[in-house]
C-alpha cells in the first residue's frame, strides 16, 4: 500500500524533527479528486487507497503496474511478464474482474487508449511525474461515467514545479541480468510575477529482456500426465521434422514399408528415418521465449497554467509517448496433411523407396478420404509435424506512439462556487510488425520442389531434417506482416464544482453541489495485414479489419448533504449522492448511473461509512465492432446422439433447429470433431451493468494519537457482461444438457446455430460478442496506519519518527459465468486458480511495512503476502493441487544528501524466492503465474536525484 505518513520528508530537504513529525500527521488526510466535491480519503463514503510518490521510488521501480499489483485490492492483469499471451502493454485490474472495468484517469480525466479494446497502457504514464495515486474502489460510473465498473485508479501529477531535477536509476537481478536504466528530467518554473508556472519534463527507460531458458523453473516446459504427475514436455512440431503415414490398409495396400514404422516418425539431418519418441524428441520451446519483456521507452511532455484572477485560470497539459515492447516466442510449428513428392535428393534412398512403395499402393477409402491422393503419381499426403526453426523465432515488435494535448479554464464564481472547463483530445498510433511468420500456400509449393505456378522466388524445402533448410528456401516461406491500429478520443466537458447551496443550520457545513456536463467522441480502427487477414499465416486463421467509433452527450450531478455537526452522538452525519445520465449514439442509447450513501460519525474517534452505486460499461470499438473471423472449436452434435431419439425434449429441438425427423440420432453428415464458426463484434450490444454495495468503519482513537483503522465490506455485481459465449455453451443454452434432461435454457441462442442445407451440420455458428455474462466479487478490505515519535534520531537529526501500516483483503466470493442463463456454467474461483479461474484469486493478500524516518533518511522494510489457493478442479486430475502462501520482503533506503542530491536504494524479494512450479493445464504462462509470484528473484536497484 501507500507509504506511512511523512515518507514525503525523505525526499524533501530537510525539516526541523518537530516539523516533520506535525506535517506527517497532516499527511493522513489526503484530499481525494475522486468527487467533484472534495474531502479527506478516511471521510469519503468510499473506500479509498493512496499511493505515494516516495512508495514507487521506494519500491525502485519505474513501471507503476508492479506497485499497484501489491496491493490486496489488484489481480495482476498484463505486466512485464506477459509475453504469451500479450501484445506488451501493462494494464491493471482491480478485484479481479477485468482490466476493462477499471477506470484510469489522470489528475481526474481520461487518459489515452491503447488499442481498439480502449485499455490504457501504463507504460505511457511518467512514473517520475506522480505525486500520488489514488485508488477508489466500487462503481463510480456517476463521476466518471463508462468504464468505472470495479473502480477508479487516478494518477496525480506534480504542479506548479520549479527549478531542475534530474534522476537516473538501475536496477539489476541477482544473476546479473534484466537491467532496467531510467533517467528522467523536470524543468521548471513561475513566470507573471507567480501568476503562472511552466513545467517540461522527459523522461527514458530501457529495459532489457529474459530468456526463459535463463531461470531454472522455465527452462523447460512441464506438461501434466492427466494422471496428477508431470513431465518435461514440448512440442510435437520438431526441428527435424515428425510425420506419419497411413497405415490403415484399407488407405495402403502396401502396408507400411521399412524403413518406415505405423504411426511418428522422425526424420534425421542426413534424410534417414528412425522412429519418433515424444518423451525424447518433442521440442521444449520454452528457452527461446521471453520472460521478461525488453522495452524502451520516451516521453515528452508538459504543463503550465496562468492565473488571470481568481476568476480565470488556463491550464494546459501535453504528452507524448513513443514505447517499444517486443513479444518473443519460439519458432513456427507447422502441423497438418501435407502433399509431398515420392522421389528426392532430400530423402535417404531407403525412405525414397518406402514413400514410393506407399504411393503405388493407395487406394482410396470408401468415405473418399481427401488424406490421400491419386495412386502411382509421385506424391503422397503425410501428416507432419515440423518446427521451423531456419525461419528464426517468431517476433511481435509492438511500437506505439502516443500523444495527448488537453486545454482548460477553471476559476472561482463566487463565494465557493468555482467552475472547470476543458477540451482534450488523444491519439495512439500502434504498428505490431511480426517477424517469423511461415505462409502455408508457399510452404506447400516449396514442399512439393516449386511446380509450375509457384510463386516468384521459391526454393525448394528440405524439412527432412534438423537444420535443412536452405536460406534461399527459408526466404521464400517466411512472411514478415505488420498490423496497425489508431484510436482517437476527444472530451469536452465542464463542471460547476464544490457550490455551496444553504446551512441546515444544525451545526453542519453547508450543502454542496457539483454539476456538469460532458461530451466524448471515440473513433479506432485496427487494421490487419493482407496476408494474415487472408488465413494464409501459420498460426492464424483470417479476420476483417475492425473499424467504428461512437459519441456520448451526458449531464451529471452530486450532492453532499452534511445533516448534523457536534451534538450528542453526532459528531457528524452525511448524506451524498450522485447521478448521470450518458447518451450514447451506438446500441446502448440512453443510460442512467447513480450512487447514494452516508456517514455517521456518532463521535470523533470512529466513523461509520456505507454506499451503493449504479455504474455502467458501454461497448467497445472492438466489442462492437471487431472484424469477423473464423474459428474452428470443439463440437458434438447433440442431434446425432442415440439419445435425441429416446428424448422427447431433445428431440423436439433438432427437429426446430432444421435437422429431418429420420436423420436425428443417426451420424449424417461427415460426422468431424470440429466445426465452422464465426467469431467477431456485435453491433447490437447494450451496457455492462454494476451494483455495488459497501459499508464499513473508519476509527481514529483520540487516547491512541498517530493510529487509524479502516474496514470495509464490498460487493460487486456484474450482469450482461461482455463475452463470447462459445460454441458448446451456445449448445447447451439451446439444447439444454444431460445434467438437466436436455431441457433448453434459452432457445433464443438456437438461431446462432445454422445448418448445412444439404447434410444438415452444423456449419457457421455465430459466436460474436454478448450481453451474456455475470461476475460477482465480494470481501472485506482493511488497513491499520500508526505512527509514533521516537526520542533519538541518527544523522544529525534529534528526533525520529516510526511509522506502520497494515493493510489487505479478504475474498469472501468470487464468481463468474461466462453464459449466465447456463447456471451449471458459474465457476467459483474464490481462493483457487486453473485452467478456468488462471491466477490466483487467494482468500487473503496483504501488505505490511514500517518506515523509520529521521531527518534525511528513511529507512523501509516492506513484506507482501499472497495467501494459499487451491486448483479450480476443472481441468480434470494435476499435479499441483495446492499452492502455499507467500510472503515477499523488500528493503529500500533513501538518504537526502544534502539539499541538492539525494539517493535511493534497495533490494526487493530480499530473500530470492522463487515461483511455485504448476504443469501447462492450468492457463500459466511459463510454468508459473509470473505476474503474481515474482519471476525474477532478488533485485537491487540505486537511484540518484539532484535538483537544482
Amino acid at each position: 500500500m501507500a507509504l506511512l505518513s511523512g515518507v514525503a520528508q525523505a525526499q524533501t530537504p530537510a525539516p526541523t524533527p518537530a516539523a516533520a513529525a506535525a506535517e506527517a500527521a497532516d499527511a493522513d488526510t489526503i484530499v481525494v479528486t475522486g468527487s467533484r466535491i472534495a474531502r479527506p480519503d478516511l471521510e469519503s463514503v468510499s473506500p479509498v487507497a493512496v499511493v505515494s510518490s516516495q512508495e514507487i521510488a521506494l519500491k525502485g521501480t519505474v513501471n507503476v503496474e508492479e506497485v499497484l499489483n501489491e496491493l490486496p485490492q489488484f489481480i495482476p492483469s498484463q505486466t512485464a511478464f506477459s509475453n504469451n499471451p500479450g501484445d506488451g502493454a501493462a494494464t491493471i485490474d482491480l478485484r479481479g474482474l477485468g482490466a476493462g472495468r477499471t477506470l484510469v484517469l489522470v489528475n481526474g480525466r481520461r487518459w489515452v487508449s491503447y488499442d481498439v479494446t480502449q485499455l490504457i497502457d501504463l507504460n505511457t504514464i511518467p512514473a517520475a511525474l506522480i505525486e500520488s495515486t489514488q485508488v477508489l474502489t466500487g462503481g463510480s460510473s456517476a463521476v466518471y461515467g463508462s468504464d468505472a465498473i470495479s473502480g477508479v485508479v487516478n494518477f496525480i501529477m506534480k504542479k506548479d514545479f520549479q527549478g531542475v531535477q534530474l534522476d537516473a536509476q538501475y536496477r539489476i537481478t541477482g544473476r546479473g541480468d534484466g537491467g532496467t536504466f531510467n533517467a528522467n528530467a523536470t524543468i521548471g518554473g513561475n513566470f507573471a510575477d507567480g501568476k503562472g508556472n511552466a513545467t517540461l519534463f522527459i523522461g527514458y527507460i530501457k529495459r532489457d529482456p529474459i530468456f526463459q531458458g535463463e531461470r531454472e523453473f522455465s527452462r523447460r516446459t512441464v506438461s501434466e500426465a492427466g494422471d496428477g504427475t508431470t513431465f518435461f514436455g514440448g512440442s510435437g512440431s520438431v526441428p527435424g521434422t515428425r510425420f506419419t503415414v497411413p497405415s490403415n490398409p484399407v488407405y495402403s495396400s502396401a502396408g507400411i514399408p521399412a524403413p518406415l514404422v505405423p504411426g511418428n516418425n522422425l526424420f534425421l539431418q542426413n534424410g534417414s528415418t528412425r522412429p519418433y519418441s515424444g518423451t525424447t524428441d518433442a521440442f521444449n520451446f520454452a528457452p527461446d521465449n521471453y520472460l521478461q519483456l525488453p522495452q524502451e521507452r520516451w516521453l515528452i511532455g508538459g504543463f503550465a497554467n496562468y492565473e488571470v484572477n481568481e476568476h480565470l485560470d488556463f491550464y494546459t497539459e501535453l504528452a507524448y509517448i513513443n514505447n517499444r515492447v517486443p513479444t518473443q516466442l519460439a519458432a513456427t510449428p507447422i502441423s497438418g496433411n501435407f502433399t509431398i513428392p515420392t522421389t528426392s535428393s532430400f530423402y535417404a534412398p531407403a525412405v525414397q523407396s518406402a514413400f514410393q512403395a506407399i504411393d503405388a499402393g493407395q487406394v482410396r477409402s470408401i468415405t473418399n478420404n481427401t488424406f490421400l491422393d491419386a495412386p502411382n503419381d509421385g506424391r503422397i499426403t503425410i501428416g507432419i509435424g515440423r518446427r521451423m526453426q531456419e525461419v528464426g523465432p517468431r517476433i511481435s515488435s509492438n511500437e506505439r506512439q502516443a500523444f495527448r494535448i488537453l486545454m482548460g479554464v477553471r476559476g472561482a464564481i463566487a463565494g465557493d462556487w468555482g467552475y472547470d472547463a476543458y477540451y482534450s483530445y488523444s491519439r495512439t498510433t500502434a504498428l505490431e510488425s511480426q517477424f517469423g511468420n511461415v505462409s502455408r500456400s508457399r510452404f506447400s509449393q516449396a514442399l512439393l520442389g516449386c511446380p509450375t505456378g509457384s510463386a516468384a522466388g521459391c526454393a525448394p524445402l528440405n524439412i527432412f531434417g534438423p537444420g535443412n533448410i536452405s536460406p534461399a528456401a527459408a526466404n521464400f516461406v517466411k512472411v514478415d506482416t505488420k498490423n496497425q491500429t489508431t484510436i482517437a478520443e476527444q472530451v469536452a466537458n465542464f463542471a460547476i464544482t464544490n457550490g455551496n447551496l444553504f446551512d441546515l443550520g444544525l451545526g453542519a457545513s453547508p450543502v454542496a453541489v457539483s454539476i456538469g456536463g460532458e461530451y466524448r467522441s471515440v473513433r479506432g480502427q485496427f487494421a490487419p495485414d493482407f496476408i494474415l487477414s487472408s488465413g494464409d499465416v501459420v498460426g492464424f486463421n483470417g479476420g476483417q479489419p475492425t473499424g467504428g467509433g461512437y459519441n456520448i452527450r451526458e449531464v451529471f450531478g452530486e450532492l453532499k448533504i452534511p445533516i448534523l455537526a457536534d451534538r450528542p452522538f453526532f459528531h457528524s452525519l452525511e448524506l451524498s449522492g450522485a447521478a448521470r445520465y450518458s447518451d450514447y449514439s451506438n446500441s446502448t442509447g440512453g443510460v442512467f448511473t447513480y450512487a447514494y450513501g452516508g456517514s455517521w460519525a456518532p463521535v470523533k474517534d470512529i466513523r461509520f461509512r456505507g454506499q451503493y452505486q449504479r455504474a455502467i460499461r458501454g461497448p467497445t470499438i472492438f466489442a462492437l465492432f471487431q472484424g469477423s473471423a473464423e474459428s474452428f472449436p470443439a463440437f458434438t452434435d447433440y442431434c446425432r446422439l442415440a439419445v435425441a431419439v429416446s428424448n422427447s425434449t431433445l428431440n423436439a429441438s433438432c427437429r426446430a433447429n432444421g435437422v429431418p425427423a429420420a436423420l436425428i440420432g443417426t451420424s449424417f453428415g461427415s460426422g468431424n470433431s470440429q466445426i465452422r464458426a464465426t467469431v467477431g463484434g456485435n453491433p447490437n450490444l447494450k451496457e455492462e451493468t454494476s451494483d455495488t454495495f459497501s459499508v464499513g468503519t473508519v476509527i481514529q482513537p483520540s487516547f491512541v494519537p498517530g493510529l487509524s483503522i479502516t474496514v470495509d465490506y464490498y460487493n460487486v455485481k456484474i450482469k450482461d457482461a461482455f463475452f463470447a459465449p462459445g460454441a458448446t455453451n451456445i449448445r447447451d443454452a439451446c439444447f439444454g444438457t444431460a445434467a438437466n434432461g436436455y431441457q433448453p435454457f434459452d432457445t433464443s441462442f438456437c438461431a446462432l446455430i445454422p445448418r448445412d442445407p444439404v447434410n444438415f451440420e452444423v456449419d457457421r455458428l455465430v459466436n460474436l460478442t454478448a450481453n451474456s455474462g455475470f461476475l460477482q466479487s465480494r470481501g472485506i478490505d482493511f488497513e491499520v496506519r500508526y505512527g509514533m515519535p521516537l526520542d533519538f534520531g541518527v544523522m544529525g537529526a534529534e528526533e525520529s519518527r516510526l511509522n506502520f501500516r497494515l493493510s489487505g483483503t479478504r475474498l469472501l466470493k468470487y464468481l463468474f459465468n461466462p453464459l449466465a442463463g447456463i447456471p451449471d456454467l458459474l465457476v467459483d474461483c474464490t481462493g483457487r486458480f486453473g485452467g478456468t479461474c488462471g491466477d490466483p484469486y487467494a482468500k487473503w493478500r496483504g501488505s505490511f511495512s514500517t518506515t523509520f524516518i529521521s531527518g534525511p533518511f528513511t529507512g523501509q522494510v516492506r513484506l507482501n503476502y499472497v495467501g494459499p489457493s487451491e486448483d479450480d478442479e476443472t481441468q480434470g486430475p494435476v499435479s499441483v493441487t495446492k499452492l502455499k502462501g507467500r510472503v515477499y520482503t523488500d528493503l529500500s533506503f533513501s538518504w537526502d544528501i544534502n539539499d541538492r542530491f539525494a539517493a535511493t536504494f534497495g533490494a526487493s524479494n530480499l530473500f530470492d524466492l522463487t515461483p511455485p512450479i504448476i504443469g501447462d493445464l492450468n492457463n500459466q504462462q511459463m510454468n508459473t503465474y509470473p505476474s503474481t509470484y515474482d519471476p525474477l528473484g532478488r533485485r537491487f536497484f540505486v537511484g540518484l536525484r539532484s535538483k537544482f
